[in-house]
């Protein structure tokens, strides 16, 4: 994993059907959107990449090219990763979450659609990272994790 990869915010998030284009935000398309049939891969990044939006990271684009091999989702203050997979978050993605994101020095975030083993949230409550739980088909966020929780309810943006 690359872990020292610099990621910086003047990177471009790429197309996403002409809705938005590089790190340039409408803020008018805050809250989320239920979808109907829930996300693919790629769709539950976008999704992930408007509630970091909607919860204060404006700055906040979807990695692309080499940034990719590190996370999902960047801005100044935050790493996003969104683990689209059926099943449980497991302690393994947590613990590789964390070798990228402690020595880059920013926040990481991790958003699953799905559950999260007991062991996991206690490991992501160790280290130091934050678990939203993500519903495609409502639009709705939660804090899986203490962490998450304050993200959750207190945004991203004064934390």
């Amino acid at each position: 994993m690359a872990a020292n990869l610099a990621l910086s915010t003047d990177m471009h998030c790429g197309d996403l059907g002409g809705r938005v284009q590089s790190g340039a935000v409408d803020m008018d398309m805050l809250h989320p959107e239920p979808m109907r049939w829930g996300a693919n891969d790629v769709e539950a990044v976008e999704l992930c990449f408007r509630w970091m939006i909607y919860l204060g990271a404006s700055d906040t684009v979807i990695a692309a090219g080499e940034a990719r091999r590190a996370c999902d989702l960047y801005s100044s203050r935050y790493l996003g990763w969104v683990d689209n997979r059926r099943g449980n978050l497991d302690v393994e993605f947590v613990e590789r979450v964390a070798t990228v994101a402690h020595p880059d020095g920013r926040q990481a975030l991790i958003f699953v659609p799905g559950g999260v083993l007991p062991q996991a949230k206690r490991r992501a409550d160790d280290l130091g990272l934050a678990v939203l739980g993500f519903h495609s088909e409502n639009a709705t966020l939660d804090g899986v994790n203490s962490l998450g929780r304050r993200f959750r309810d207190g945004g991203l943006a004064k934390q």
